[in-house]
């Protein structure tokens, strides 16, 4: 059996984001994705060698199965989800950092009704000024993200959300 019962998966790569501050696309490349199958497979193994919980995780874990553009309606990350959580053994579905524009009530909804989902969401607000998110070159606001974070808590009793912030972003006052 396994020493530990957590297992890190990575499903993902790559990021097509270009936010101002970050390389990533730059030395990791365009997103693309391990197949479902690939990833099944390996989580089959590690729940046999005695893994009972799995962390999704990726570059831009919500890109998961899209090829390209920034439409997160078309990520495959729910559908994998809701495969993962099949595998015999695997108790618990941990997910990596979200893009806020992947929640919706639908997404949200898809994952409470997921015995197995950790109700733990990191979602990357960087900062809670507009105009810094523009100069950063994110794709939401601030007020697009307060409200990815009420759909959480209206979907989930009592969701952990946690995020993170640049502070001294070149012109930030």
């Amino acid at each position: 059996t396994a020493e530990h019962t957590r297992a890190f998966i990575k499903i993902q790569d790559g990021c097509n984001q270009f936010c101002s501050y970050c390389i990533i696309p730059y030395a990791r490349g365009r997103i693309r994705s391990r197949s479902e199958d690939d990833i099944l497979k390996e989580i089959e193994g590690l729940a046999a060698g005695g893994y009972r919980e799995v962390v999704l995780t990726g570059i831009h874990l919500s890109s998961y199965g899209m090829t390209g553009g920034t439409d997160f309606s078309k990520s495959l990350l729910l559908p994998l989800i809701q495969q993962v959580s099949k595998i015999a053994g695997i108790e618990r579905i941990r997910l990596g950092s979200l893009e806020p524009r992947i929640i919706t009530t639908e997404f949200a909804k898809g994952l409470s009704e997921n015995s197995k989902v950790c109700p733990h969401f990191h979602l990357s607000l960087q900062s809670g000024s507009n105009t810094v998110l523009n100069r950063m070159n994110r794709k939401y606001s601030a007020e697009e993200y307060y409200e990815k974070v009420c759909i959480l808590r209206e979907v989930f009793q009592n969701p952990a959300i946690t995020t993170d912030v640049i502070t001294g972003f070149p012109g930030e006052t």
